[in-house]
């Protein structure tokens, strides 16, 4: 699953490279990643197109996988707290819509992220996946440290609500439940092409 979301991604910044690069108006290609979940445990990767025709607006593809600590877990989904589960997503994928105030997707923005993850769950050498579905909304600021564009840090807020699409989740007599809704943010970096 990890190499098929791994190839989709750089299959489709192949196609996209040379359109882009042939294009005479301001259309970019950029790369973000979340230096703060890495810390903690996880690897995110986002891919993402900014058309010229669309100048208000971001798309992006996400991949993620996540092994956080039990702490970390709980402060993140307080539900499962205390049932001796461990949560870890094995994979993660999903997409961004922004949309910018300003033209040439920069300074505030509003947006919305869709993602899904397939969750490890385990207890007592038992193990289980459980599907999550995440939906965030988000108010953001895209800024840009140096005078020439490229490198830019991309904080946000907002809230996250995540639910099982499948139902129920029972391990050893144990429901692992999803989220809900909660406040969420972060700090992302990135840099346009």
């Amino acid at each position: 699953m990890k190499r098929f979301f791994f190839l989709l991604m750089f299959g489709w910044c192949l196609i996209a490279t040379p359109q882009v690069q042939a294009q005479e108006s301001q259309q970019w290609l950029f790369i973000e990643t979340d230096p703060m979940s890495t810390i903690i445990g996880a690897r995110t990767l986002w891919l993402g197109i900014e058309p010229s025709k669309l100048s208000h607006f971001s798309f992006a593809a996400n991949i993620t996988t996540a092994d956080f600590s039990n702490d970390i877990d709980d402060l993140l989904n307080p539900h499962n707290k205390g049932k001796g589960l461990d949560a870890r997503v094995k994979i993660g994928g999903g997409l961004a819509i922004d949309y910018f105030f300003q033209k040439q997707q920069e300074k505030w923005y509003l947006g919305i992220i869709n993602l899904l993850f397939v969750n490890e769950v385990s207890l007592n050498n038992q193990q289980m996946t459980a599907l999550t579905h995440n939906v965030f909304g988000r108010v953001g600021y895209r800024w840009y440290p140096f005078q020439q564009k490229g490198f830019y840090v991309n904080p946000f807020l907002g809230f996250r609500y995540e639910y099982l699409p499948n139902g129920r989740v029972m391990l050893e007599n144990q429901l692992f439940e999803a989220a809900g809704l909660q406040p969420f943010g972060s700090v992302h970096i990135g840099y346009h092409f």
